[in-house]
């Protein structure tokens, strides 16, 4: 039995490939998207008290990410690792010359006065990396002030820097641009 494709777009730690399928393992990137009319900001209230992404309408601005394709029973997987604090919304996104829609979250929590830590800042930096995507959108994810995790044996920490280092194996050449 095959069940039909699904499509998420990702602007968060989920560009980053080796996140998302470790979270659902049938992910594949379609390619770079944009989603016109919102902004990307780290407001969003993290279980562990610190700022996640989350996509805001902004008329003047867009987001880009990444489009993946992914299987429709797999879903519930990607909802829970998302947690409370987000919403799951369908949207629509520029891919190339033509639009499609797909699946993204939006939080529910925000508090405007959080900054990411850094091992999450480190991870949406890779994805963009790992995509080529730069411009605005990676200005503003290095511009965003980032904290050192309190607890560093976290085990969202540890998953985090262990899909890092994958990367950095697999993008010796952009290793060095990554700071975390």
């Amino acid at each position: 039995m095959t069940t039909k494709p699904l499509h998420y777009f990702a602007y968060g730690s989920n560009l980053l490939t080796a996140r998302l399928q470790a979270r659902t393992p049938s992910a594949q990137p379609v390619g770079v998207a944009i989603l016109p009319g919102w902004q990307l900001r780290f407001h969003k209230v993290g279980s562990d008290g610190s700022g996640k992404g989350d996509i805001v309408p902004a008329a003047d601005d867009a987001v880009t990410g990444v489009l993946y394709r992914l299987r429709a029973r797999e879903l519930w997987r990607l909802d829970l690792a998302e947690g409370a604090g987000y919403r799951r919304r369908r949207i629509a996104v520029c891919i190339g010359a033509r639009w499609q829609r797909c699946e993204t979250y939006v939080a529910t929590a925000t508090d405007p006065e959080l900054l990411p830590y850094d091992w999450y800042r480190a991870l949406i930096l890779a994805g963009l990396l790992e995509r080529a995507i730069g411009g605005p959108m990676l200005e503003r994810v290095l511009e965003t002030p980032a904290l050192p995790d309190p607890r560093p044996f976290r085990p969202a920490r540890l998953r985090a820097l262990r899909a890092l280092r994958r990367f950095r194996s697999r993008c010796p050449e952009l290793a060095e641009q990554l700071r975390d």
